[in-house]
């Protein structure tokens, strides 16, 4: 088959394969939900389950994504403002249902004591803060295998720290030339491996152990902006880079090989030419919102019905945090990003260019 190339614009696959992305993280957690832990979810590859490898893709193709945004832009509080409305205001109207509505539907507790509780109302504070997210919701859960209801916005915190990154990294111009944008990998690619080789990732907080897990990761996704216009995907490539992740599966040089292998996988499948499947770029793009949803959905289904199986769990999960993504898309996400525009002339401190003079 051809070597598929990066086109400019939008005729690619982002989208739907960014669905699949976030049902892989329902259904791999599916199984943490019902049986708790960790450790209970499956394996994809080696000790690849399916949430981190659709975590590590998340991170690889916003490198991508964020990277085009903000040399495409290159407006800073156009591009603060872009990623703001793309962030908080789905993750605000998430945490305010799940706290004060579904938390006080499910709660052991008499609901002026669930109301009053210091955990609850101090809830958005702390996961728009992303100071803690795992909303622990009082007497919420509590004969579930898992109790939290949002074990899942972690991740977010470092989504932010790595817009942060790349905003730092254009005031400074460190995104000037592609030799520095493909740095931001190399530079993980090293000291990833060093880390954990020398005994020093363990010594490190899990923040800092995470920053270097999704810094390589989310650095990858940039290194390929910049190389855009040279670097060719074969679907031969993601097989060589898992071979080389297995052959490496004692040491942390497979992480390095195991992001590979999954860019050079999603960039395949991102830019392939498939006419017949065109249609699919017309979705709309529910896949944060199935991420933020899926939890907690997962957990009401548990509680309602134990003995739901494994299968049947994830599949109506996926069905109800597919559709609840879609509402949230159409009625939430959609129309704020349309604000991008107002945001960043307040950012500028000047008003839109467009609007009304004041009489």
């Amino acid at each position: 088959m051809s070597a598929v190339k990066i086109s400019e614009g939008h005729d690619n696959f982002f989208t739907p394969l960014r669905i699949i992305m976030a049902l892989m993280v329902v259904f791999g957690h599916a199984t943490v939900v019902k049986i708790g832990g960790s450790s209970a979810e499956p394996k994809l590859f080696l000790h690849y389950t399916p949430s981190y490898t659709a975590v590590n893709a998340f991170f690889i193709v916003s490198g991508f994504l964020v990277t085009k945004s903000m040399l495409h832009r290159g407006d800073m509080p156009g591009f603060a403002a872009a990623r703001i409305l793309r962030i908080f205001p789905a993750l605000l109207t998430f945490v305010l249902i799940t706290t004060f509505a579904m938390g006080a539907m499910v709660t052991s507790m008499p609901l002026t004591q669930y109301f009053t509780h210091p955990e609850t109302l101090t809830q958005p504070l702390r996961v728009l803060s992303f100071a803690q997210t795992e909303m622990n919701l009082p007497g919420t859960f509590q004969d579930n295998p898992e109790q939290m209801s949002g074990a899942t916005l972690w991740t977010l915190r470092y989504e932010v720290l790595a817009y942060i990154g790349t905003f730092i990294a254009f005031a400074i111009g460190l995104l000037r030339s592609r030799s520095l944008i493909a740095m931001q990998f190399l530079i993980f690619a090293i000291v990833y491996p060093v880390a954990i080789r020398t005994g020093l990732y363990d010594t490190l907080p899990d923040t800092a152990q995470a920053v270097l897990r999704f810094g390589l990761a989310y650095g990858l996704g940039a290194a390929i902006f910049a190389f855009r216009d040279t670097l060719r995907f074969h679907l031969w490539a993601p097989a060589v880079f898992l071979g080389l992740t297995w052959l490496f599966k004692s040491g942390p040089e497979a992480e390095v090989a195991f992001n590979l292998a999954i860019a050079t996988l999603v960039f395949w499948l991102a830019y392939i030419e498939a006419p017949k499947w065109k249609f699919l770029q017309r979705l709309d793009d529910v896949s944060y919102g199935i991420y933020i949803y899926h939890w907690a959905v997962l957990q009401c289904l548990v509680l309602i019905n134990p003995a739901f199986n494994t299968a049947a769990l994830a599949l109506t999960a996926a069905t109800l945090s597919s559709v609840i993504a879609w509402l949230s898309w159409r009625i939430i996400e959609k129309p704020a990003l349309k604000s991008k525009g107002r945001l960043a002339s307040l950012l500028r401190l000047k008003r839109p260019a467009n609007a009304a003079a004041t009489p």
